[in-house]
């Protein structure tokens, strides 16, 4: 069960890495040796595509995912995060009219 499971991730990761040409020729080639009629070989055509759509989209939200977790468990920042943190200030230094002293670092008293 578990070989025929990866023989099915396997083919699932080529179809994503398949080229939309590559994928029409093969089709073609289908129809042209006779394995596949016309409309069969556009079926067939339409529902690999599709198919390698959807797993194209799963694998970018899945790795997307993992690094967003990788960010948050290192304690790094997206650039999202930062520019909304540099819009803030920006907006409280407006507010403040230059009445804010200069940050100079950490106090040595």
């Amino acid at each position: 069960m578990l070989e025929a499971f990866k023989d099915v991730a396997k083919i699932g990761m080529g179809a994503i890495w398949l080229s939309r040409e590559n994928l029409k020729k093969l089709t073609d080639d289908l129809v042209q040796i006779g394995k596949a009629s016309k409309e069969e070989g556009e079926r067939l055509f339409q529902e690999f595509d599709k198919s390698r759509e959807e797993y194209k989209k799963k694998l970018e939200s899945t790795v997307a995912d993992a690094v967003k977790r990788a960010l948050n468990e290192a304690g790094l920042a997206r650039k999202v995060e930062l520019d909304e943190l540099r819009r803030k200030i920006e907006d409280l230094e407006a507010k403040l009219g230059g009445q804010a002293k200069p940050y100079t670092g950490p106090d040595t008293d």
